[in-house]
């Protein structure tokens, strides 16, 4: 697993050094970055064991993609920001229809100008029909003149795409988008009644972030053909509703549809945990990332900076990249090899596990069961080596707010550490922006482990427990 690495001469080194640096210092991790201009690529850089072509959860970036399914409905006439949500889903209205549901239009629903008082995401994922269940919420305020924030919002504009066109959201967006672009491999998360999450959950790579960067700063053409209108773009990227007491500078200064504004420059789509699509029409520019930290505000702030000094005359210095080092073992056997443990109950669905070492490479494989499959964690000491695996329940959520009906297939960059009774295996989940750690632990006949990670159950940290066969 190499570090991928372009960068132009024109780019000041220390720059990007002094944006890395930045980063690791206590903000999180980068696992790629590209930056366009001029139709011209300036950088693309993942460090190992990451790539630009992974295709991982996005989080809420996942709502641009959605805004511009909504973008080609209105070009087509099939559909306009005018339109009433009553009268699409006449079939699904509560029995007593509140006079602001009556007046709800689509470009509320656009621009998170609902009338809610909270996200409907919950009440939808726990209802067998995501579109009842946003009609059914409590519209508390008159559409367009409260903003909330409302992943719920944007699933119903998965609803809506749905119910006009036939097609799932994916499929639509398969046609319109992702085909014109070169765009495939892509995967969207569903909620439990088969409709795509729309607001989240969709997979697609720091690669594809950038192309549906540069059709919004082409306003609508790719590589010189018009594919979305430049009517579209030019509302959809422009404030819609007023998020003045939203938080943080690049939270409070405006928002499209499904589009923030940015507060220096330009606009952005973003993705909890550092997913951004950033546009600044100003320099011909776009910057597209994938991360995993905690405070996007410091993040952007980062990115701006290295923007503001991407071109500086410094003196040349060679390029220091963040080393994701894994974990080396001095001691390569545990003892728990070739023993196999019957697992209680749990989360994950695992009914048993056993443990092999592969002396020619140093490496220790996990083998659970779940009565019905076998998946294999295999992991390097000093190395990452590739597994993947299919485990209900760790299909990356926001918590709380997503169910976790879809098994999702976790492709694992994983090492391991082991001493006597006790192994630990590192993994990087790649197809998304999250890390996990199994610590297995051997008392006698009886095996604990201990899972830290990131899923719908596992948020920090669970227990399981088994018994030596």
């Amino acid at each position: 697993m190499k570090n991928e690495i372009f960068v132009s001469p024109r780019v000041s080194v220390k720059a990007v050094n002094k944006f890395f640096k930045t980063i690791s210092s206590g903000i999180g991790e980068i696992h790629a970055v590209e930056i366009y201009q001029n139709d011209g690529l300036l950088m693309r850089i993942s460090p190992a064991p990451y790539q630009p072509t992974d295709k991982r959860e996005i989080y809420s970036l996942s709502k641009s993609f959605t805004s511009t399914a909504i973008g080609f409905l209105c070009d087509e006439k099939k559909l306009s920001e005018e339109d009433y949500i009553k009268d699409i889903f006449p079939d699904k209205l509560p029995e007593k229809v509140s006079e602001n549901l009556e007046k709800m239009q689509i470009k509320h629903i656009l621009s998170m100008n609902t009338g809610h008082d909270s996200c409907a995401m919950s009440e939808m994922v726990q209802s067998g029909d995501a579109a009842r269940a946003f009609l059914a919420k409590e519209v508390k305020f008159e559409p367009g003149t409260h903003f909330v924030y409302n992943t719920g919002a944007t699933c119903m504009l998965s609803c809506v795409t749905e119910r006009i066109t036939g097609m799932k959201l994916l499929d639509f967006l398969t046609w319109k988008l992702f085909m014109p672009l070169g765009i495939s491999g892509v995967r969207w998360n569903s909620v439990p009644d088969g409709t795509n999450e729309g607001g989240c959950g969709i997979h697609v790579s720091c690669d594809d972030i950038a192309k549906l960067g540069l059709l919004y700063l082409h306003k609508g053409v790719w590589n010189g053909k018009r594919i979305l209108s430049e009517k579209w773009v030019e509302t959809a990227t422009h404030q819609v509703s007023d998020n003045s007491g939203n938080g943080t500078p690049d939270w409070c200064a405006g928002y499209g549809y499904q589009f923030w504004m940015n507060s220096r420059e330009g606009f952005r789509g973003d993705g909890a945990f550092g997913q951004l699509c950033i546009v600044l029409p100003e320099r011909n520019m776009v910057v597209a990332v994938q991360a995993e930290l905690g405070d996007m505000q410091a993040e952007i702030d980062a990115v701006m900076e290295l923007v503001y000094h991407l071109y500086d005359n410094d003196e040349p210095e060679p390029l220091i990249l963040p080393d994701y080092t894994p974990a080396e073992s001095k001691q390569l056997l545990s003892g728990l090899e070739g023993k196999y443990y019957k697992l209680e109950k749990n989360p994950m669905g695992w009914s048993g596990v056993y443990f092999i070492y592969d002396s020619s490479e140093a490496a220790v494989s996990a083998v659970f069961s779940n009565g019905t499959d076998q998946y294999t964690v295999k992991a390097g000491s000093g190395r990452l080596i590739e597994s993947y695996i299919n485990v209900k329940n760790l299909t990356p959520k926001l918590l709380g707010l997503m169910s976790a009906e879809d098994v999702e297939t976790n492709r694992l960059a994983s090492s391991y550490r082991a001493e006597e009774g006790k192994l630990i295996i590192n993994s990087r989940v790649l197809n998304t922006p999250h890390k996990m750690e199994i610590t297995f632990i051997s008392e006698a006949d009886k095996l604990r482990i201990h899972v830290e990670g990131w899923g719908k159950i596992i948020s920090s940290s669970t227990e399981l427990a088994g018994t030596l066969c």
